[in-house]
Protein backbone atom coordinates (compact mmCIF):
# COMPACT_ATOMS: atom_id res chain seq x y z
CA UNK A 1 0.00 0.00 0.00
CA UNK A 2 0.99 2.97 -0.82
CA UNK A 3 2.10 5.87 1.65
CA UNK A 4 0.26 8.70 0.19
CA UNK A 5 -3.63 8.43 -1.32
CA UNK A 6 -4.51 11.23 -3.89
CA UNK A 7 -7.99 12.95 -3.40
CA UNK A 8 -9.44 11.20 -6.58
CA UNK A 9 -8.84 8.07 -5.25
CA UNK A 10 -10.24 8.86 -1.87
CA UNK A 11 -13.70 9.02 -3.27
CA UNK A 12 -14.67 5.48 -4.26
CA UNK A 13 -13.33 3.91 -0.90
CA UNK A 14 -16.13 5.89 0.68
CA UNK A 15 -18.35 2.42 0.28
CA UNK A 16 -15.65 0.12 2.06
CA UNK A 17 -16.97 -0.50 5.46
CA UNK A 18 -13.90 -0.95 7.02
CA UNK A 19 -12.40 2.71 6.26
CA UNK A 20 -11.69 5.03 9.18
CA UNK A 21 -11.13 8.56 7.47
CA UNK A 22 -9.46 10.86 10.29
CA UNK A 23 -9.17 14.71 10.40
CA UNK A 24 -5.64 16.24 11.85
CA UNK A 25 -6.06 19.85 11.18
CA UNK A 26 -4.35 21.77 13.61
CA UNK A 27 -4.33 25.17 15.51
CA UNK A 28 -6.64 26.92 18.37
CA UNK A 29 -10.07 26.40 16.19
CA UNK A 30 -9.43 23.10 14.84
CA UNK A 31 -12.09 21.54 16.52
CA UNK A 32 -14.02 24.01 15.97
CA UNK A 33 -13.40 24.50 12.01
CA UNK A 34 -14.28 20.74 12.18
CA UNK A 35 -17.59 21.23 13.14
CA UNK A 36 -18.14 23.67 10.81
CA UNK A 37 -16.93 21.49 8.12
CA UNK A 38 -15.43 18.18 7.22
CA UNK A 39 -15.09 15.73 5.52
CA UNK A 40 -18.52 12.83 5.18
CA UNK A 41 -17.23 10.44 7.75
CA UNK A 42 -14.56 11.70 9.04
CA UNK A 43 -13.53 11.64 12.75
CA UNK A 44 -11.26 14.35 14.54
CA UNK A 45 -8.27 13.60 16.32
CA UNK A 46 -6.65 16.32 18.28
CA UNK A 47 -2.80 16.70 18.25
CA UNK A 48 -2.41 18.73 21.38
CA UNK A 49 -4.20 16.47 23.91
CA UNK A 50 -4.40 13.14 21.98
CA UNK A 51 -1.67 12.88 19.40
CA UNK A 52 1.11 14.12 21.82
CA UNK A 53 1.57 13.89 26.00
CA UNK A 54 2.45 17.42 27.23
CA UNK A 55 3.85 18.28 30.19
CA UNK A 56 3.50 21.54 32.13
CA UNK A 57 7.22 22.47 30.89
CA UNK A 58 8.19 21.84 27.50
CA UNK A 59 12.30 21.32 28.77
CA UNK A 60 10.51 18.09 29.72
CA UNK A 61 10.01 15.79 26.35
CA UNK A 62 9.64 19.08 24.20
CA UNK A 63 6.71 20.49 22.85
CA UNK A 64 4.67 17.28 21.47
CA UNK A 65 5.94 14.10 22.96
CA UNK A 66 4.60 11.21 22.31
CA UNK A 67 2.22 9.88 24.39
CA UNK A 68 1.67 6.63 26.16
CA UNK A 69 1.21 3.82 23.55
CA UNK A 70 -2.17 2.57 25.70
CA UNK A 71 -3.43 5.81 25.96
CA UNK A 72 -3.32 5.59 21.97
CA UNK A 73 -4.48 2.56 21.88
CA UNK A 74 -7.77 3.77 23.43
CA UNK A 75 -7.96 6.45 21.22
CA UNK A 76 -7.69 4.30 18.13
CA UNK A 77 -10.37 2.31 19.57
CA UNK A 78 -12.66 5.68 19.79
CA UNK A 79 -11.72 5.98 16.58
CA UNK A 80 -13.08 2.59 15.12
CA UNK A 81 -9.47 1.78 14.67
CA UNK A 82 -8.72 -1.76 14.69
CA UNK A 83 -5.70 -4.24 12.69
CA UNK A 84 -8.23 -4.83 10.16
CA UNK A 85 -8.95 -1.06 9.56
CA UNK A 86 -8.00 0.96 6.61
CA UNK A 87 -7.00 4.01 7.47
CA UNK A 88 -6.57 7.66 5.51
CA UNK A 89 -5.27 10.68 7.69
CA UNK A 90 -5.54 14.45 6.19
CA UNK A 91 -4.70 17.32 7.75
CA UNK A 92 -5.15 21.34 6.58
CA UNK A 93 -0.96 21.27 6.08
CA UNK A 94 -1.60 19.27 2.13
CA UNK A 95 -1.01 16.01 4.42
CA UNK A 96 2.95 17.18 5.86
CA UNK A 97 2.08 18.07 9.01
CA UNK A 98 -0.40 16.72 11.69
CA UNK A 99 -1.36 13.78 8.90
CA UNK A 100 2.29 12.54 8.83
CA UNK A 101 2.56 12.21 12.11
CA UNK A 102 -0.56 10.15 12.97
CA UNK A 103 0.92 7.77 9.81
CA UNK A 104 4.01 7.28 11.82
CA UNK A 105 2.33 6.65 15.06
CA UNK A 106 -0.19 3.90 13.66
CA UNK A 107 2.63 2.59 11.55
CA UNK A 108 4.90 2.23 14.38
CA UNK A 109 2.41 0.31 16.46
CA UNK A 110 3.16 -2.24 13.62
CA UNK A 111 -0.54 -0.83 11.70
CA UNK A 112 0.22 -1.27 7.89
CA UNK A 113 -3.05 0.11 6.18
CA UNK A 114 -2.52 3.91 6.75
CA UNK A 115 -2.29 6.59 4.17
CA UNK A 116 -2.05 10.28 4.20
CA UNK A 117 -3.81 11.95 1.89
CA UNK A 118 -2.02 13.95 -0.58
CA UNK A 119 -2.62 17.86 -0.89
CA UNK A 120 -4.67 17.65 2.19
CA UNK A 121 -7.78 18.56 3.21
CA UNK A 122 -7.87 21.46 0.77
CA UNK A 123 -7.66 18.88 -2.01
CA UNK A 124 -9.94 16.64 -1.28
CA UNK A 125 -12.45 19.68 -0.78
CA UNK A 126 -11.58 20.47 -5.13
CA UNK A 127 -11.49 16.51 -5.85
CA UNK A 128 -15.40 17.31 -5.05
CA UNK A 129 -15.74 14.83 -1.90
CA UNK A 130 -18.44 15.33 0.10
CA UNK A 131 -18.58 17.62 2.89
CA UNK A 132 -20.87 17.83 6.51
CA UNK A 133 -20.89 19.53 9.69
CA UNK A 134 -21.43 18.56 13.33
CA UNK A 135 -19.53 16.30 15.59
CA UNK A 136 -19.04 12.92 14.92
CA UNK A 137 -19.62 9.96 17.88
CA UNK A 138 -17.05 7.64 19.09
CA UNK A 139 -17.07 4.48 17.30
CA UNK A 140 -16.67 3.06 21.03
CA UNK A 141 -14.33 0.05 19.78
CA UNK A 142 -11.74 -1.87 21.65
CA UNK A 143 -8.53 -0.02 22.33
CA UNK A 144 -6.10 -1.54 19.83
CA UNK A 145 -4.30 -4.19 20.18
CA UNK A 146 -1.12 -3.17 20.39
CA UNK A 147 1.67 -2.58 23.52
CA UNK A 148 5.03 -0.92 22.12
CA UNK A 149 6.29 1.57 19.82
CA UNK A 150 7.81 -0.61 16.67
CA UNK A 151 9.89 2.38 14.86
CA UNK A 152 12.55 3.72 17.17
CA UNK A 153 12.40 6.56 19.36
CA UNK A 154 15.13 8.53 21.30
CA UNK A 155 15.54 11.70 23.47
CA UNK A 156 17.22 14.33 23.93
CA UNK A 157 20.31 13.13 25.77
CA UNK A 158 21.14 10.72 22.33
CA UNK A 159 20.71 13.97 20.27
CA UNK A 160 22.89 15.76 22.50
CA UNK A 161 25.60 12.94 21.56
CA UNK A 162 24.43 12.71 17.89
CA UNK A 163 25.20 16.09 17.20
CA UNK A 164 29.06 15.48 18.03
CA UNK A 165 29.01 12.54 16.20
CA UNK A 166 30.18 13.51 12.36
CA UNK A 167 28.60 9.67 11.52
CA UNK A 168 25.11 10.53 12.73
CA UNK A 169 22.26 13.41 10.78
CA UNK A 170 20.43 15.40 12.96
CA UNK A 171 17.19 17.07 11.10
CA UNK A 172 15.59 19.99 11.36
CA UNK A 173 12.16 20.06 9.38
CA UNK A 174 11.22 23.30 10.44
CA UNK A 175 10.81 26.22 7.55
CA UNK A 176 13.89 28.18 7.15
CA UNK A 177 13.69 31.18 9.16
CA UNK A 178 13.10 29.60 11.91
CA UNK A 179 16.34 27.40 11.80
CA UNK A 180 18.09 30.48 10.86
CA UNK A 181 16.60 32.27 14.09
CA UNK A 182 15.15 35.11 11.77
CA UNK A 183 11.48 34.36 13.68
CA UNK A 184 10.12 32.49 16.09
CA UNK A 185 6.34 32.60 17.24
CA UNK A 186 6.32 29.65 19.79
CA UNK A 187 9.80 28.58 21.10
CA UNK A 188 11.05 30.94 24.16
CA UNK A 189 14.94 30.95 21.97
CA UNK A 190 15.17 31.26 18.71
CA UNK A 191 17.81 29.11 16.53
CA UNK A 192 18.64 25.48 16.21
CA UNK A 193 20.53 22.74 17.64
CA UNK A 194 24.01 23.63 16.77
CA UNK A 195 25.25 20.67 14.16
CA UNK A 196 21.51 19.63 12.58
CA UNK A 197 20.81 20.84 9.17
CA UNK A 198 17.43 22.12 8.02
CA UNK A 199 15.13 20.02 5.84
CA UNK A 200 12.15 22.13 5.59
CA UNK A 201 9.14 19.57 5.87
CA UNK A 202 7.29 22.38 2.79
CA UNK A 203 10.22 21.87 0.83
CA UNK A 204 8.77 17.93 0.39
CA UNK A 205 5.60 19.81 -1.28
CA UNK A 206 5.13 20.64 -4.75
CA UNK A 207 4.16 24.59 -6.26
CA UNK A 208 0.63 22.62 -6.19
CA UNK A 209 0.63 21.70 -2.37
CA UNK A 210 1.45 17.94 -3.24
CA UNK A 211 4.54 15.46 -2.49
CA UNK A 212 7.27 15.63 -4.21
CA UNK A 213 7.96 11.70 -6.64
CA UNK A 214 10.65 10.16 -4.37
Amino acid sequence: MSVLLCPAALLPLRQQSNLVLIDARTGPAARQQFEIQHLEGARFVDLETELAHKKSDPADGGRHPLPDVAAFCQLLGRLGIGPDTQVVVYDDKQGANAAARFWWMLSALGHPQVQVLDGGYQAAVEAGFPLRAGAEADAGAAPYPASEWLWPTVGIETVERAVQDPGVLVIDVRDADRFAGKVEPIDLVAGHIPGAVNVPFSENLDAAGFFHSP
